[in-house]
């Protein structure tokens, strides 16, 4: 090494190494700053992610709600027991007004739900939409009726998709990671086909479809 650059160090080596010092701690608050900003703004991320996830939850569980609701009508059913129909089917205008809460309910909150909960959505929507097409002539006593008839359905409807709630908050709440949410989100259709022939209002549709014969 040349000698002169030699003499230069020893002579200001406590300015060079205090140099150094304040370059390193530079280096290491840019650094520690660096992550520590990542971690809060990864943090903010989180939590706006599962507030909005919360929300979304909120809003299924109060739909839930409107699903298993029931009305009294008076007097006891064939099965023995106080006659009741979902407060969904007490007249057209409240059926209306359930599908248009369905509606809004899956366009404001669907995209934060996990793939298992849309498929139980999905699966529901399938049967609203098979049960409106065919009550659309009955009265709204008849749509009570039918109601009573059916009401099983809505609440066995009800269990599986705040099942489904249950787990997507259990499971998926914290995850920023929506691999799952783009997976085909209903059943195969010969799986739909085979639980919605489950229901009662699809075993029942020969009896629905006389009830509408016998006023007329």
């Amino acid at each position: 090494m040349n000698p002169e650059l030699i003499e230069f160090f020893q002579k200001n080596a406590s300015a060079i190494f205090a140099l150094l010092g304040v370059i390193s701690g530079s280096l290491l608050t840019g650094v520690f700053g660096y992550v520590s900003k990542s971690r809060e703004t990864k943090l903010r991320i989180t939590e706006k992610v599962v507030d909005r996830k919360l929300l979304a939850y909120d809003n299924l569980i109060d739909f839930i709600g409107q699903i298993r609701t029931m009305v009294l009508l008076g007097g006891r059913d064939g099965e023995r027991e106080l006659k009741r129909t979902p407060q969904t089917m007490i007249g057209h205008q409240e059926f209306s007004d359930f599908l248009v809460s369905f509606s809004s309910m899956r366009n404001s909150s669907e995209r934060w739900f996990s793939f298992g909960v849309k498929r139980e959505i999905s699966l529901f929507l399938d049967y609203v939409v098979s049960l409106k097409e065919v009550v659309r002539t009955a009265s709204d006593k008849q749509l009570q009726e039918i109601g009573s008839l059916i009401r099983y359905d809505f609440i066995e409807f009800a269990v599986k998709i705040e099942d489904s709630a249950h787990n997507f908050i259990n499971k998926d709440l914290l995850k920023l990671d929506h691999k799952t949410d783009r997976k085909w989100h209903k059943y195969k259709q010969d799986e739909t086909i085979k639980k919605l022939d489950e229901t009662r209002f699809f075993k029942l549709r020969e009896t629905i479809d006389n009830m509408f014969l016998e006023d007329t």
